[in-house]
């Protein structure tokens, strides 16, 4: 027997879910779906946020039943219409995505929600002018729109219009989609004044390549500050403790010691105004023990007539644009057709089973079953010749090391390796190899075996 519930019910139960998914709590948006679904069956509005919930749940395969389910009973709903866009898009289903959101932005020409979900799907499929023109019409209508502020600043980044990008991706810890959480200091913001008495927190955010790369900025804080602190990801906290610039490190969670001012480690480049010929770099910036170098020369054998590349072809599997950036081993296929290689494994995680399936598996020598202190990486990676890999943590530090390394990159890429350039200012010993087309690492993995051949030779 069908439960019941009135109609006011039934709207103070959706304005719950609204909440719920406002807030990013979809598990308690499910029992008032639940409650009008058992009152009316087929409910769209709760068919539709069942459909929301799955998308925040990371089902979106189960999102667009519900939402499909939704439109069959009421095709004109926006709402529907926008979620279903959503779900496409992260289904990499970009032409279905375009349709939901432009026939919500006919409907709702000055909403800044459907302009931004347009501007987005725009940026990603790397249409950056157009995208441009979504985000300044949102700034238009609402200039303190801090997610439309921040894509605007990634757009400025990626097409290398650094001075730009940088005041708008300041906006970062704002913006609806990052999902940063905030830094743990209460002392004032820094803004690059001198403190010559002045304790400097510099404070960690997002992944690991992140604060590898920015960390190189510690050294012109410390121009500036009586005493720099460093808070680092855990792994990472023995490798910046000798990084110049760095007085003492801290592990992200610890207690925070004494300090005066704060500053998050990637608003460093807005606070020296950093433009592309700007990019601090004064050669290595991190470097491992001399002794654990040789350590790993003497038993990789490096030093002979064959070359010993490290690979890596996966990166952190929870990363948002992780099916975007690693690639599957057998891809790389091309390259072991090449001579005079010793191929080095450097990858952990399940992503490393990989190598039991392959042909040429057995050609590869893992150098760790799992996760090494950054330290003993960092000098495995110098004992290489070369490092062959995806946009991960390691070819940060492959980078920061100033290591031959290349980088594979996605056709849209991530802002800091810009557009249509092999090289990048952030690390002079890099080489970018891109997609010719969207998802081609074919032609990428045939580019990299091309020139892995002259790398040999020479």
């Amino acid at each position: 027997m069908a439960s019941q519930m009135t109609e006011p019910e039934i709207q103070s139960a959706l304005a719950r879910v609204e909440q719920s998914l406002g807030e990013e709590r979809p598990m308690d948006a499910i029992p008032d779906l639940q409650a009008i679904l058992a009152a009316v069956p087929n409910h769209p509005g709760a068919l539709c946020g069942i459909g929301r919930v799955s998308i925040q749940l990371g089902d979106n395969n189960a999102a667009l039943h519900a939402l499909n389910l939704a439109l069959d009973q009421v095709p004109e709903m926006l709402e529907a219409r926008n979620a279903r866009g959503v779900a496409y898009q992260n289904l990499d289903r970009l032409t279905e995505a375009e349709a939901d959101f432009q026939f919500v932005c006919d409907r709702l020409p000055d909403n800044p929600g459907a302009l931004l979900n347009m501007g987005g799907l725009l940026a990603a499929r790397g249409e950056f002018p157009a995208a441009e023109q979504y985000f300044e019409r949102i700034l238009s209508i609402a200039p303190d729109n801090p997610t439309a502020g921040y894509n605007l600043g990634l757009l400025h980044l990626v097409t290398g219009r650094l001075a730009e990008g940088w005041r708008g991706f300041d906006l970062r810890s704002r913006a609806d989609n990052v999902g940063l959480a905030p830094g743990r200091s209460r002392q004032p913001g820094w803004s690059g004044e001198n403190r010559p008495q002045g304790t400097l927190l510099i404070q960690a955010e997002q992944g690991l390549g992140d604060n590898i790369q920015f960390i190189r900025y510690a050294a012109l804080a410390r121009a500036r500050v009586g005493r720099v602190i460093v808070e680092a990801p855990d792994p990472l906290t023995d490798l910046f403790s000798g990084i110049a610039g760095v007085d003492d490190v801290v592990a992200r969670g610890h207690p925070l010691p004494p300090h005066d001012a704060q500053i998050s480690v990637m608003s460093l480049p807005r606070v020296f105004e950093t433009e592309i010929d700007t990019v601090p770099w004064d050669g290595a910036y991190i470097r491992p023990a001399p002794e654990r170098v040789a350590y790993w020369r003497n038993r990789l054998g490096a030093g002979g007539q064959a070359r010993h590349v490290g690979l890596v072809w996966a990166g952190n599997p929870g990363h948002k644009r992780d099916s975007q950036r690693s690639v599957a081993l057998s891809v790389l296929a091309p390259l072991f057709d090449v001579e005079g290689v010793v191929f080095h494994s450097l990858q952990i995680g399940p992503a490393a089973a990989q190598m039991d399936a392959v042909p040429f598996g057995r050609r590869i020598r893992p150098l760790f079953r799992k996760a090494r202190p950054f330290k003993e990486v960092a000098a495995t990676v110098s004992a290489l010749d070369l490092v062959i890999g995806v946009d991960t943590s390691l070819v940060h530090l492959a980078g920061a090391m100033a290591r031959p390394v290349w980088t594979m990159v996605t056709r849209v890429p991530d802002w800091r390796w810009m557009l249509d350039r092999s090289d990048t200012p952030w690390y002079p010993t890099m080489r970018l190899f891109r997609q010719p087309a969207a998802g081609d690492w074919n032609g990428v993995a045939g580019e990299v075996a091309t020139a892995l051949r002259e790398f040999v030779d020479n």
